[in-house]
């Protein structure tokens, strides 16, 4: 291993698990040999809930001018649901521009699951939307949660087990699982167990078009519209990098102008975000150096 991503990777100080790359060449991996095989991603997860929006809205199974509220009944919403979320649409949820300014607790916290209790929809329905949807940023794990539930009525099936069906199987991960609420459902905004080359896999479909081996899955039109809009991936200092991170320094990162992907878990106490801005930067080398600079 060679590039200097993976050179990068091996300069860090504190904990890196594994580190993977794919391009139309292949994989590379990488795996510290005392670390788990698959590795907590956090909100990097929001990506594969992402994914899994917009297969369904490529399927023709949901839009995201769809309002979150008419995808569930009275008794699941509860009767403290604020007013305001009759406007949110699922576009909302993923810019994390619902209008929820203000969350009590998080529902992916071990801290705060008793004190939200075991409905965690209710919960989120009776947080109240201060600004019009569509105009705040508020970044929140309930609104993923959120997500992983409209996921689940589009379906017929939970997000795992959508996500298993529709990117798991068809990409062959090898090793991953995803957190679970009292009651049953994907947790969505954290919590997926994976490796890092599974991960890149869906980092790659992104950079491929939405295709893996000649089939159709995830429609262009929507990864152009995601990356445009920051449904869980944003523009590494304005390059055609797009990624995703997760607390403590994970990340997934893609380049659909070079069809490049690459992912990694580690621990960070207190630099993650550095470590990333690290990592990304020896990613854009790794890259030019294997396909030469893009033109702005």
């Amino acid at each position: 291993m060679s590039n200097a991503l993976f050179e990068a990777f091996g300069k860090e100080t504190e904990p890196m698990y594994d580190i993977a790359v794919i391009t139309e060449d292949g994989t590379e991996y990488l795996r510290n040999g005392s670390c788990n095989s698959a590795n907590n991603s956090h909100s990097v997860t929001k990506f594969f809930i992402s994914s899994a929006i917009g297969i369904l809205v490529t399927e023709g199974k949901l839009k995201l001018s769809d309002k979150v509220t008419d995808f569930f009944t009275k008794d699941e919403i509860g009767d403290k649901i604020d007013e305001g979320w009759k406007k949110v649409t699922v576009r909302h949820a993923l810019q994390h521009k619902t209008g929820m300014l203000h969350i009590p607790y998080g529902v992916d916290e071990d801290e705060h699951i008793a004190l939200i209790g075991e409905d965690f929809l209710k919960y989120v329905f009776s947080i109240k939307i201060e600004a019009e949807p569509g105009t705040e940023r508020k970044y929140s794990d309930a609104a993923y949660y959120l997500l992983g539930r409209i996921i689940a009525k589009a379906s017929g099936m939970t997000a795992y087990e959508f996500i298993r069906e529709k990117l798991a199987k068809p990409l062959f991960f090898r090793q991953w699982g995803m957190l679970l609420c009292p009651m049953g459902h994907t947790i969505g905004g954290g919590g997926l167990c994976i490796r890092s080359d599974d991960t890149a896999k869906v980092g790659f479909l992104w950079a491929n078009g939405g295709k893996a081996d000649g089939k159709d899955i995830l429609s262009p039109d929507y990864i152009k519209d995601a990356m445009e809009n920051d449904y869980a991936c944003s523009s590494f200092r304005g390059t055609d990098i797009y990624l995703k991170t997760g607390a403590h320094g994970q990340c997934v990162a893609f380049s659909v102008k070079r069809k490049a992907a690459a992912a990694w878990h580690g621990y960070s106490q207190y630099d993650g975000n550095a470590r990333n801005d690290r990592l990304l930067l020896a990613f854009s080398q790794y890259l030019d150096e294997k396909f030469g600079k893009t033109e702005d």
